[in-house]
């Protein structure tokens, strides 16, 4: 029996000096990552969720913090894709916001979604300058802006990382991050530069008037590129798993392209980012029934004799729907198959890089986000399998 997927809600926040999102002429050519490319998924949904909001400073001299956001998004991803809620996996949506210029505070870069593609997409947009952090503004938005669950067994969580002083902007920073806690989302601040400053910054304080951690890192300390023995066979079928996707109506095929380009970007990356993604690709976490049929007939999106010819897959266009039904079957047999393959190669690697390399660095993004998340979803009530 397959159970109901739980929801881990990531929000990730950058702050940037882009300027503004606006619905204006589509026509225009603008470089800007637009919130309405995002795919949010609005099928009801009533098992555990777990959202996280991570706010990252994107001022000039923060292209190491987004650097390693890059890298390292799909190594939380898929560390909370493995927690479980009275047995059952959590579904993951993020939602990306940016500040720094005050009018890109005004509204979620993108809206809280299941589409990691497009998470990942939007973060290699993001270009530095801003020079005007306001984090209590951020975070208020943050707050009462994005979709939050009114469950209180679900975990809720805002990340916010910068290294300027907590306390700029008009909109008060301590009233910010006790209201998030009143609402049940946690405020955890991560000051890139020494405790000491982060301390006399407010990071800390914010982060216990949040009911968050608070957590210093490096975010100019470079990415591990360690290469491991499995990395090409990963590689291989992580490819080869692309090919069970069957991209469906007007969004799919542009989804499919987006999907291999993020497979590029992952593995520009750090090897590591590469077989993180590969591991989230192979769980549950990874959903696309708003554009793959395969994940769509199983999540009960579509029914395959209701689609017009031209929504299918030129594959599937000279089929029956028989026929059809039969390939669909077909391509989750072999997906179900190289997720395991894939998965058991991704914890093979991970085993190898424990017994061959040094250990993970303690003090960046990856280390700060890792802990954060482990702690609260220990805390409200998840648990995560044996290493």
């Amino acid at each position: 029996m397959r159970l109901a997927t739980p929801v881990i809600g990531l929000v990730i926040l950058a702050c940037t000096a882009l300027a503004p999102l606006t619905a204006g002429d589509p026509s225009t050519t603008d470089p800007r990552p637009k919130v309405v490319d995002v795919i949010t998924d609005r099928t009801p949904y009533t098992g555990p969720r777990i959202q996280i909001a991570i706010l990252l400073d994107d001022s000039g001299s923060m292209e190491g913090l987004i650097g390693q956001a890059r890298t390292y998004l799909w190594d939380v991803v898929n560390r909370l894709s493995h927690t479980t809620r009275d047995g059952v996996h959590p579904r993951i949506e993020v939602a990306l916001y940016h500040y720094g210029d005050v009018p890109a505070l005004e509204r979620p870069l993108a809206p809280f979604t299941t589409d990691l593609d497009e998470v990942s997409r939007l973060l290699f947009a993001i270009n530095g300058g801003g020079g005007e952090e306001r984090c209590g503004e951020v975070i208020r938005n943050a707050s009462e802006q994005l979709d939050w669950s009114v469950k209180p067994t679900d975990l809720k969580m805002i990340i916010i990382a910068g290294n300027e002083p907590f306390t700029q902007g008009p909109v008060d920073w301590a009233s910010a991050c006790r209201a998030a806690k009143g609402r049940g989302i946690s405020v955890t601040t991560v000051h890139c530069g020494s405790r000491a400053d982060g301390v006399e910054g407010m990071w800390a304080e914010g982060a216990r008037l949040g009911g968050g951690t608070f957590a210093c890192i490096d975010q100019n300390r470079a990415v591990s590129r360690v290469i491991a023995p499995q990395d090409e066979e990963i590689s291989r079928l992580n490819s080869e798993l692309n090919s069970t996707y069957l991209p469906y109506g007007a969004q799919g095929a542009a989804c499919a392209e987006k999907q291999s380009a993020q497979d590029a970007n992952a593995a520009a990356s750090a090897p590591a980012a590469a077989s993180s993604r590969a591991a989230v690709k192979a769980s549950g976490a990874y959903q696309n029934g708003s554009w793959d049929l395969v994940d769509a007939v199983r999540d009960g999106k579509v029914a395959v004799d209701k689609l017009d010819k031209d929504e299918l897959p030129p594959a599937l266009q000279a089929l029956t729907v028989p026929e059809r039904t039969a390939e669909i079957a077909r391509q989750a047999n072999r997906r179900t198959q190289m997720q395991s393959d894939l998965g058991k190669l991704v914890q093979k690697r991970e085993a190898w890089v424990a017994t061959n390399q040094p250990a993970a660095a303690a003090d960046d993004l990856r280390a700060a986000l890792v802990g954060a998340v482990k702690q609260q979803a220990s805390e409200a009530g998840y648990t995560s399998p044996k290493p």
